[in-house]
């Protein structure tokens, strides 16, 4: 399944809900380091959102609140643990492209 993975300009993750931030390469298979989890907010997973309003969406919010700049790639998942309308929760992510 293709979605998209919004990242830190470094390609690191943002790290919102206090998740431990991971190092993210193009084409390259990443996994969470915590056990997986099917809670909304707890426990490992990956988050992804599933169109690019989404992403574009997800980037403006990280820029206003957060005062991050950020990036949005294109990604293949693994296995669905969690989703919503907007995000999903997965097992493992690989970056395609940049959008």
């Amino acid at each position: 399944m293709e979605c998209f993975k919004v990242l830190r300009q470094n390609l690191k993750s943002v790290g919102l809900l206090q998740a431990a931030f991971l190092q993210y390469k193009l084409d390259k298979w990443v996994k969470p380091m915590e056990p997986l989890s099917s809670h909304p907010r707890k426990g490992g997973g990956l988050w992804v959102v599933p169109k690019k309003s989404n992403a574009v969406a997800m980037k403006k919010y990280l820029a206003r609140k957060h005062n991050l700049t950020s990036r949005i790639f294109r990604c293949r998942i693994g296995k669905i643990i969690y989703r919503s309308s907007c995000r999903i929760k997965t097992d493992k992510v690989m970056l395609t492209e940049e959008v």
